[in-house]
């Protein structure tokens, strides 16, 4: 039996919530280990940006950004664990909360390129400056939803395994953006998403982020 193969590495958030993903809905699958940046020939023959994550389903299709891919997925989840609503105003709801961790984990990759990928004396201090403002903004408004123990209600949803994978993103790379007790209810979403077994299955993986030639800040600056 053929499986689908998912590109990407799991220090990429993007990549890391369709990984997942995959595992909370237990579809099998395989892993092709690839970097937009060392493997950018072999991701550009994959997706026409060359970009991570890719998924190569069974018939030869190729799907290509984590939404379009989890949108395939939820379509092929069992009802009993979908991770996204289909009735409305909940659907909504879980779908603004996701977007805004989407963009945290965006913006996050954004500032994290001036600084390990330009040269020293070359990072444009007002960007940066603009990021770590709107990093800061999604973080309190997520913190303000209050997540006891999830964003959008009682149950897990695609909003809470975005936001819990970005987080662990900027804590594992840049922890200075995330002082211990600045955001208590995002820290324990957190802690309690990283235990689940779908998350175990996918962990971050700092190895593969330095295969990728990613360096710390302080190294960068």
């Amino acid at each position: 039996m053929t499986l689908p193969v998912l590109v990407g590495k799991y220090d990429s958030p993007f990549v890391r919530r369709v990984g997942v993903v995959l595992h909370h809905y237990g579809i099998a699958f395989e892993r092709r280990v690839l970097s937009t940046f060392a493997d950018f020939d072999a991701m550009l023959a994959l997706s026409p940006l060359g970009k991570v994550p890719v998924l190569l389903l069974a018939d030869g299709e190729r799907l290509w950004d984590s939404r379009a891919i989890l949108d395939f997925l939820h379509g092929q989840a069992p009802a009993d664990r979908l991770l996204l609503p289909r009735a409305k105003p909940q659907r909504r709801a879980v779908l603004r909360a996701e977007a805004a961790a989407v963009g945290l984990a965006e913006k996050a990759y954004e500032r994290g390129i001036e600084f390990a990928r330009k040269a020293a004396g070359t990072q444009d201090p007002a960007w940066i400056a603009r990021l770590e403002r709107q990093i800061a903004s999604v973080l309190a408004w997520l913190e303000a939803q209050r997540p006891a123990p999830f964003l959008c209600g009682s149950a897990l949803s695609i909003a809470d395994v975005t936001a819990a994978v970005a987080l662990t993103y900027i804590c594992e790379k840049w922890p200075q953006l995330l002082p211990a007790g600045a955001h208590p209810a995002l820290e324990q979403l957190r802690v309690d998403c990283e235990t689940l077994p779908a998350f175990r299955a996918a962990p971050y993986s700092a190895t593969e982020a330095a295969q990728s030639g990613w360096r710390p800040e302080a190294a960068a600056s």
